[in-house]
């Protein structure tokens, strides 16, 4: 299968690793020339989970370019960019989009979709999100950071021939690949989990596992769960996990050596997703009347850290 995948962040080149050692042909699009040229030269770079050895780093096939414009056809299209990216993502490759080629985002935010169908019809949307967990390691490489399922389906209806299609050629390049019905509110569940786990574990600068081991982190976590809980009940979403504590608890377990992608873009200097996460459970609340303070006492937090790590803290004349 002809795959196009935009955004070479750390889903990006993992999903292009497991497709491009299935046998696909993958293209990244990214707009850093770094990435791409590295891309280009090497491929992909792999390091299992738990790798450090350089020597260890297998190299899969793949090309990469800079603007989907590049790219005349394909067959499927992988949205992995941050949320605040998708609008100018999608623009640039809604030429490839249509009857026979649809995308399929794998996003964790709230109001993906939305930016999504400003561009394109419903009908060649699907939903997706994953549980898989990496880290970028230089321009081209991807370090397996914790395995977790992946589910694919329509954003409304029952299981169509072409997410189970796409679920086979998931699971067929060694993606644990699940096609499922009700996959929006499953997207909440999503969601609402690595809002308290991202944004925590932001703030301490740990690693997942590690948000485990303190009871205050705990609390703070469920108190941002519970929040998430109101504000998709107030709305009706149907919240398909019934135990979001447990997801919680296990997303942390899985992932416990993996720092988030979050702390990543903290460490990085680089804008998070933090508006897409616990901004948009804030925004979604204040529609309903349902106040979700904890979440946007995160959003506070993260935003000041993304101005610190940035250089941009106090910039303000006279200070």
């Amino acid at each position: 299968m002809n795959i196009v995948i935009l955004g070479a962040g750390a889903i990006g080149r993992l999903f292009g690793v497991y497709l491009g050692r299935g046998g696909h042909r993958v293209t990244l699009v990214d707009p850093d020339p770094t990435i791409v040229d590295a891309i280009h030269e090497h491929g992909l770079g792999f390091m299992q989970q738990g790798g450090t050895d350089p020597d260890a780093i297998a190299s899969v096939p793949a090309r990469a370019v800079l603007n989907a414009g590049e790219i005349r056809e394909t067959e499927l299209t992988l949205l992995a960019v941050k949320s605040f990216d998708t609008l100018t993502a999608v623009q640039s490759a809604s030429h490839l989009i249509g009857d026979g080629a649809p995308i399929l985002t794998l996003q964790t935010g709230l109001g993906n979709l939305e930016q999504l169908e400003r561009v394109v019809q419903r009908k060649h949307i699907l939903g997706g999100f994953t549980f898989m967990a990496a880290a970028t390691l230089g321009p081209d490489t991807v370090r397996q950071g914790g395995l977790g399922k992946t589910y694919l389906g329509e954003i409304s209806g029952p299981i169509s021939e072409r997410v189970e299609l796409l679920a086979r050629v998931f699971t067929e390049s060694g993606l644990i690949c699940t096609p499922v019905e009700r996959i929006v509110g499953r997207l909440w569940c999503k969601v609402i989990v690595f809002s308290a786990i991202n944004s925590v574990s932001a703030i301490l600068q740990v690693k997942n596992g590690h948000l485990l081991e303190s009871m205050e982190a705990v609390t703070l976590m469920k108190r941002l769960v519970d929040e998430g809980r109101q504000v998709a009940e107030a709305h009706g979403i149907d919240l398909v996990f019934p135990d979001l504590y447990e997801l919680l608890f296990d997303a942390c377990r899985r992932t416990r050596q993996n720092i988030s992608s979050m702390l990543q873009d903290i460490l990085n200097g680089h804008r998070s997703e933090i508006q897409a996460q616990c901004g948009a459970l804030v925004r979604y609340g204040e529609q309903a009347g349902v106040a979700a303070p904890t979440q946007q006492t995160m959003v506070d937090l993260v935003k000041l850290m993304e101005k610190k790590a940035a250089g941009t803290w106090a910039k303000e004349e006279g200070r």
